[in-house]
């Protein structure tokens, strides 16, 4: 064994130096992701297992473009040390690099940067500088021989396409992972910036406000499909409070899009099933409160995402709950974290309000979305294995996370229910559990397709404005394009608008309900 090594050190030193340093780096630093992921049972070790191995040749290749030089791998150091870092941080406090937290960290100033230093971590940047710069001297005694050149690019393309591969198979899987995460969030802050900068038609002009006090909140739920909310026959109690409250259910509304980045924008823009363009080329209804008065802002629980920065940015205060929390990490973030930054909110001197609340919900991984407490279903999940076998867990943890947003939702409501106030639910798309053969979402499905809506009316809302409550009732059995959204959140905050279409709102009593279940993720 220890012949064949010297001799492969002879003929490939550094196709050999190559593997070394790769097993080395994926020890120490890729193993960190793996420290908070829940396991029960052997599929999960041997998931992580491949899961590792398939980073591990994402490694390999980033170190054999390192390696074609020698002045080239002087980087070394910096890699080593920044992916350590991370490491760290993953480890101790489950973090995850996404966009949102590198807009976070260039904004953050030296005495915040001081509450992060300890020991540990002082030791981790010293020793990690060391070996890297050890392992920079010894690739410098190396020389690299045409035939370990032509080696090392056969493996490393080979392990790339591997990578890229497995990467696919569910989007991103690997990337999302440090120290790759390093670069696709990067890469997603300065995309998000250009976004943000794009030019848009703005829709404010000639907007006003008919009503000199108001209170609106939309809530943009997640995952979260009408056939599991007992206000439209569920046989479980999933909704208790909002039903209490007294909020209506609209269970036939139909979103043309399952996955929350197409979503959002159909959602939030004048888009409908004739016109998509909206959704690429004009602000949201936002700019149009904000043209009516309205003071404005984005209480987020999930971190943003390109295509719908812009519109995040059009409110006048932006505030997101953990950015260092990555949307699939696997420790909790609740939603009910953003309930003190409402109540700030509300507690302002403008008589005229949005919130735009974006809820993690029923985001898959279900059981870090709900505290202990709200356990009431059971068994729960133990693993994030996602098979028939897993089903019935994933529906109590599934129910169990929508328990704990209707009581996200009715702290909501208690603080404004002496207002003229409304409050609109929808969530982005539904949840498959082996209907059809698919599971969670972006498949399409008919449960993806029909998510959970409702909307709830303060009493004096109700006193002001009893033509709309009335015509609210008549419609809310019809189909429902998810695109009534934009004309019904106007119209029912009393706005009055160009842009406005009657027959596109609930409050509307020329309201008319889409006729043909059209799938525009087809076009």
């Amino acid at each position: 064994m220890k012949k064949n090594l010297k001799r492969l050190g002879k003929e490939y030193p550094i196709t050999l130096f190559i593997i070394v340093t790769t097993l080395a780096f994926s020890f120490l630093i890729l193993s960190a992701n793996y420290f908070h992921y829940p396991v029960n049972g052997a599929k999960d070790y041997i998931f992580i297992a491949f899961h590792w191995i398939a980073s591990t040749l994402g490694i390999f290749c980033i170190l054999s473009i390192l390696n074609l030089n020698r002045f080239i791998f002087i980087l070394f150091p910096i890699l080593l040390t920044t992916s350590s870092v991370v490491a760290y941080f993953t480890w101790q406090y489950d973090i995850s690099i996404n966009s949102a937290l590198v807009e976070s960290i260039l904004y953050t100033d030296a005495n915040e940067v001081q509450n992060y230093l300890s020991v540990p971590l002082v030791l981790i940047i010293a020793l990690s500088l060391i070996a890297g710069i050890y392992t920079v001297y010894k690739r410098f005694r190396l020389r690299l021989k045409r035939k370990d050149f032509f080696v090392i690019i056969i493996i490393a393309c080979v392990a790339s396409l591997a990578f890229y591969s497995v990467n696919r198979l569910r989007f991103n899987t690997l990337m999302v992972r440090s120290p790759f995460s390093l670069y696709l969030a990067s890469k997603q802050y300065f995309d998000e910036k250009e976004e943000i900068q794009a030019n848009r038609f703005f829709l404010g002009d000639d907007a006003t406000a008919k009503t000199d006090t108001i209170t609106v909140i939309f809530v943009i739920g997640e995952a979260l499909r009408a056939d599991h909310v007992q206000l439209n026959g569920y046989y479980r109690t999933t909704m208790p409070m909002i039903e209490e409250l007294g909020a209506i259910s609209l269970p036939n509304v139909f979103s043309p899009y399952t996955h929350t980045a197409q979503s959002l924008m159909y959602i939030l823009t004048r888009a409908d099933s004739l016109n998509t363009l909206p959704m690429y080329e004009e602000s949201s209804f936002i700019d149009i409160f904000k043209s009516s008065s309205f003071k404005t802002v984005w209480l987020g629980n999930q971190n943003p995402i390109k295509t719908f920065r812009f519109f995040i940015n059009e409110c006048e205060q932006v505030f997101i709950n953990k950015p260092q929390l990555s949307d699939y990490s696997n420790t909790k973030k609740l939603d009910s974290d953003l309930i003190p930054h409402l109540e700030d909110f509300l507690g302002g001197s403008s008589a005229k309000k949005l919130a735009l609340i974006h809820i993690a919900g029923n985001h898959w991984w279900y059981n870090k979305n709900y505290p202990d407490t709200f356990a009431i279903f059971h068994p729960i999940l133990e693993n994030k294995i996602i098979s028939p076998s897993n089903r019935e867990r994933m529906i109590n943890s599934y129910d169990n996370a929508t328990l704990f947003t209707d009581y996200v939702l009715s702290e909501f409501i208690v603080r404004m229910a002496n207002e003229n106030a409304l409050l609109i639910f929808l969530a982005d798309h539904g949840q498959s559990f082996g209907e059809e053969g698919k599971w969670l979402h972006a498949n399409n499905t008919d449960a993806e397709k029909n998510p959970a809506c409702f909307i709830w009316l303060s009493d004096e809302y109700k006193s002001r404005y009893p033509d709309r409550v009335k015509n609210l009732e008549l419609n809310k059995n019809k189909f429902i394009n998810t695109s009534f959204l934009f004309h019904s959140i106007l119209e029912g905050s009393d706005i009055s608008s160009p842009f406005i279409i009657p027959n596109l709102s609930v409050f509307s009593e020329v309201f008319q309900q889409e006729m043909v279940n059209t799938d525009l993720t087809r076009e």
